[in-house]
């Protein structure tokens, strides 16, 4: 009865050891933290220097935007999921929380969907932008359009598909484009006066690559300013308030102009 009873007692302690064993294991190894996924939504034509490529694949190398939140992203422990498709349905997608973020500029028409940085006053905060770039009219060396301009005649512009009106000078004709390329086809073949460009970015004058190889012109007064914010959905800043702070952070932290201005060198196809 008693060497019965004494292993039955080693048995139990055999399993506390065991058990004992196995958590002082498991406590000793590393903890994995888990990533929060961010849905990013882009574009899926080039614009560079932001996005370069065709199509619902991310191009390699995919632009300075994408490498720039890339950067933010991995800093913030997130773990980003690109997702390329028209611009509209991007929109769309963020206003229905199908996705979680985007880059676009401040509008009041937007605000009721968009999660931006802000200032104490609630203002947007340009301290953590993506960046800010202004656009000139670009011309053919033969054209009229400066004596228009300052004479307050009538002119066309030509501006591509699906991309959010600017204030443009008075009495212009807008007239539609497939993309940027085509858009200063219609400048150079003079079936158009001038199109919008890039011609600074981040307060540094620059000249895109697709212009140094056209018969076009700088105006050198630029049409409008464009301040670009990494749009977080209303879903996914109430889940994570703390997380869309510190990734707004790291967005500042992690900003190089050079990034954007090595791929204004190259030609959008």
């Amino acid at each position: 009865m008693l060497r019965s009873i004494n292993e039955v007692y080693l048995a139990m302690l055999k399993r506390l050891l065991l058990l004992f064993i196995v958590l002082t294991v498991l406590t000793a190894l590393p903890v994995q933290a888990t990533e929060t996924r961010l849905r990013f939504c882009y574009e899926d034509k080039p614009l560079l220097p932001f996005y370069s490529g065709h199509g619902l694949v991310p191009a390699d190398p995919p632009g300075a935007a994408i490498e720039h939140l890339r950067a933010a992203a991995a800093a913030s422990n997130l773990q980003l999921e690109l997702i390329r498709q028209p611009w509209l349905r991007c929109l769309q997608q963020l206003e229905d929380n199908s996705i979680d973020a985007l880059v676009a500029e401040y509008s009041a028409d937007r605000e009721h969907y968009m999660q931006m940085p802000r200032t104490a006053s609630g203002e947007a905060d340009p301290r953590f932008a993506m960046s800010s770039f202004s656009l000139c009219l670009a011309y053919h060396p033969q054209s009229a359009l400066p004596d228009k301009l300052a004479n307050g005649g009538e002119f066309t512009i030509a501006r591509p598909l699906g991309y959010r009106p600017i204030p443009l000078p008075a009495k212009s004709v807008q007239v539609h484009a497939d993309s940027i390329n085509h858009a200063l086809d219609l400048v150079s073949s003079g079936r158009v006066d001038a199109t919008t460009v890039l011609c600074q970015f981040n307060d540094q004058p620059v000249q895109p690559a697709e212009l140094q190889q056209r018969p076009v012109l700088f105006h050198p007064q630029p049409v409008h300013r464009s301040v670009g914010y990494l749009m977080l959905s209303n879903a996914f800043f109430k889940a994570q308030p703390d997380v869309a702070q510190n990734l707004w952070q790291q967005v500042a932290n992690t900003r190089s102009t050079e990034r954007y201005l090595e791929y204004l060198q190259q030609q959008n196809p």
